[in-house]
């Protein structure tokens, strides 16, 4: 699949003049040609994004490669165990989920590699997508613009992280998608949930997602004379500086001026609120705890400008805000990013300090596990130590990525310690890892969303039943929710427990039975017995209230909020 064709490539310039039906020889190169008959149509569109003559490069069309693998998995759904289908959504396609990844726009692809000099090396790679990005490809955006790291990013930043937050072509795709791999009788509540306004928002989150389109950037600086330890760990961290950006911050300007600064302008507010040359800045009054905690939170909100910016101290907030002693006058990250787009979508710079100081705290960790090591698991932690220490020779470099969409593709550029390795031999591993590690999260959000849906819908059957008891029972809930199904309030034992994942044992739902319908509305009646992850990862828990509201709560909110009596 994939052509090593490095010597062939000095001679592109040949094969566009070249009009024989014969093949070419290639000048000085005996025995080596150029394809003129059944050469690639794409090869010159990705060779020309890349480098000749270094210590790698590979070619390589892409077009059919998706559909093929598609395909295979589609067969092989249809021999799985029915059980196994059970755990699947409705209506699964895996060529629907392959359609997803944006895979079946990329036509060709390629990758080039040469050192640079002493612990660097310039790796380029280029996805060809003439037709444009689809699926999960456009979740890095739009076109290539000025990156925010040179220009925000203070002199003596250790980590620069830049991404866009892209979820608008995205959403029209997935959508539909989402809704279809979902059970029918749950699609109509799922697309109440996602619709129904927000307050805070002023909108529904089906439109936050199908409007959300920004641009964040993280910067961090160590601090070495502040220093901590993590409980239970003999490892030692610095202190960190650091500061989040949010450009292009379009309809979330309205949000954070109507919704949260007037929280922070409140009477007793901990947070002082000021207007600055046109921009709002808000910081706290005073750190919020001893060194190295010491944080003292500051914001600007830049409407003029489109961007928010918070840092962790007033000092480092000045320093992004600063318009000299930047990041790309320091003489690592100038050398380290030669070669990068002059423009991009994404990047990241590690500094030699960090990249030693996580090395040197891999090693700590790692030594501190074999130190306590058994005969059990000594080989393993043995085999880690070695591994560190095999590394550790590239930490001493700084590291820079960078990634770019052109008109015609995506182009990928990093100058780092690591050496080029031939790509050629893992190629189909390489394309299924990438593949996976985008079908596996959709598939486990769907399958997940599904079941959160399910749930609420059964914690509001059972509310249901529970006000249908009180009516005859004197305004009281049961004391237990087994007494729904012997008083016939309920006629599905099933409702009254649910399983954390598919083939799990059913669990009982936290009840309350202290309420009655006349307590207050927002009073949670049940919660399940367990949490899942919710957006960004953070755990979530399903709770009825009583006034029939069923909602997927934050853990934090829940366990500040639950009664007592919810057992």
């Amino acid at each position: 699949m994939i052509l090593r064709i490095l010597p062939v490539l000095a001679l592109l310039g040949l094969a566009q003049c070249n009009k024989n039906t014969e093949p070419a020889a290639a000048a000085g190169s005996p025995g080596l040609t150029l394809v003129s008959m059944g050469g690639s149509p794409h090869f010159q569109a990705v060779a020309s994004r890349l480098e000749v003559g270094g210590a790698s490069f590979t070619y390589g069309e892409e077009e059919n490669v998706a559909g093929l693998l598609g395909a295979f998995m589609e067969e092989a759904f249809k021999k799985m165990p029915a059980e196994e289908k059970a755990k699947l959504p409705p209506n699964f396609s895996f060529q629907r989920m392959m359609a997803l990844t944006g895979f079946y726009s990329i036509k060709a692809s390629g990758t080039s590699s040469r050192k640079v000099s002493e612990g660097l090396n310039h790796h380029r790679s280029f996805a060809y997508t003439p037709e444009g990005r689809k699926g999960f490809l456009t979740l890095s955006g739009g076109p290539a613009e000025p990156l925010l790291t040179p220009a925000l990013a203070p002199q003596d930043t250790d980590l620069a992280l830049e991404f866009p937050l892209h979820l608008k072509d995205l959403m029209a795709e997935a959508w539909p998608v989402i809704l279809e791999s979902s059970p029918k009788e749950q699609r109509a509540m799922i697309e109440a949930m996602a619709s129904a306004r927000q307050p805070m928002l002023g909108m529904s989150y089906r439109e936050m997602l199908e409007k959300l389109s920004v641009r964040v950037a993280l910067f961090a600086t160590l601090v070495p004379e502040q220093t901590f330890s993590a409980p239970g760990s003999a490892v030692t961290f610095p202190g960190v500086n650091a500061a989040i950006v949010i450009d292009k911050l379009g309809w979330i300007k309205d949000v954070l001026k109507t919704q949260v600064l007037p929280m922070f302008q409140a009477p007793g507010s901990p947070v002082e609120v000021q207007e600055v040359n046109g921009a709002v800045v808000g910081r706290f009054r005073g750190p919020m705890g001893p060194p190295p905690m010491d944080f003292q939170p500051i914001f600007t909100l830049d409407a003029a400008g489109d961007r928010l910016i918070i840092a962790t101290r007033p000092a480092y907030h000045d320093a992004v805000m600063a318009k000299d002693a930047k990041l790309s006058s320091q003489p690592d990250f100038a050398r380290v990013w030669q070669g990068m787009p002059a423009e991009g979508n994404g990047g990241m710079f590690l500094s030699k300090r960090l990249m030693v100081t996580l090395i040197d705290v891999l090693k700590t960790e790692a030594a501190a596990s074999l130190a306590k090591s058994t005969d059990k698991d000594k080989s393993a932690n043995e085999m880690a130590v070695s591994l560190i220490n095999m590394i550790s020779s590239h930490a001493r470099y700084p590291q820079a990525f960078c990634y770019a969409n052109l008109p015609d593709g995506v182009l990928n550029v990093s100058n780092s310690s690591i050496p080029a390795m031939n790509p050629g031999s893992l190629s189909s591993i390489t394309s299924l890892a990438v593949i996976s590690s985008l079908v596996v999260p959709a598939l486990s959000t769907v399958q997940q969303r599904g079941a959160e849906a399910k749930t609420l819908s059964n914690g509001r059957q059972v509310l249901l039943a529970l006000k249908s008891y009180a009516a005859g029972h004197g305004g009281k809930y049961p004391a237990k929710l087994q007494e729904l199904i012997d008083s016939g309030a309920l006629t599905k034992p099933e409702l009254l427990t649910l399983a954390a994942k598919p083939g799990e044992e059913p669990q009982p739902w936290l009840y309350d039975s202290t309420l009655t319908p006349d307590s207050p509305r927002i009073s949670i009646v049940l919660a399940a017995p367990f949490t899942s992850k919710g957006a960004g990862g953070k755990e979530t828990r399903v709770v009825i209230r009583n006034d029939g509201r069923a909602e997927m709560l934050p853990e934090d909110d829940f366990q500040r909020v639950k009664d007592f009596y919810l057992r």
